[in-house]
């Protein structure tokens, strides 16, 4: 049966980037006790904590198998793949320091405070590059923008990757004589 593989880090990164502007939709409907079609600020309150956590719960595996993922398809971690490293990493502590922030009143509540600046620009603007990021990587490899991908040769001093893995081979090549194999 022909069939691609299901990639696990691709459908878990999505949830990551719709919590993002849920929660500052939700911050600053709380803060400024909007009532939206009998939505009251209690619910935009609620709202807001599972849109938080939405996003912790699910940047930490979406980060996990995107690592695991990334080591089966490439041999070394391009930029691209390094800066989301750092940006994932960057969004789990911001949000975990918004939700301790929620959780004793200390960032403030209103929508000019550390807390609300975070929330509505920080998480976006780290989603925002993630986004970027991916998809500079998912279009370079299917050919419709440029890939941050730099071969070997290309890297300044080049290196053959069968070198590197020649010192570890306990036994010769087989080589084999294709033009005996058609002939016997």
């Amino acid at each position: 049966m022909d069939h691609q593989p299901v990639h696990l880090h691709s459908m878990l990164v999505h949830a990551v980037i719709a919590f993002a502007p849920l929660a500052a939709v939700s911050f600053v409907l709380d803060a400024s006790a909007a009532t939206v079609g009998g939505i009251d600020a209690e619910v935009w309150r609620l709202l807001l904590w599972l849109a938080l956590f939405g996003i912790l719960i699910v940047a930490l595996p979406a980060t996990l198998t995107g690592i695991s993922e990334r080591n089966h398809m490439y041999a070394n971690w391009p930029p691209s793949h390094r800066a989301k490293l750092v940006l994932s990493f960057v969004l789990v502590a911001m949000v975990s320091a918004e939700i301790v922030w929620l959780w004793t009143g200390s960032g403030g509540r209103g929508l000019i405070s550390w807390l609300g600046l975070a929330i509505v620009a920080g998480n976006n603007a780290v989603a925002l590059a993630l986004s970027y990021y991916g998809l500079r990587i998912t279009l370079g490899r299917q050919s419709i923008g440029s890939t941050s991908y730099v071969p070997d040769m290309d890297r300044e001093p080049p290196f053959d990757i069968l070198d590197l893995v020649a010192e570890h081979a306990h036994e010769a090549p087989k080589m084999i004589d294709i033009q005996k194999e058609g002939g016997e």
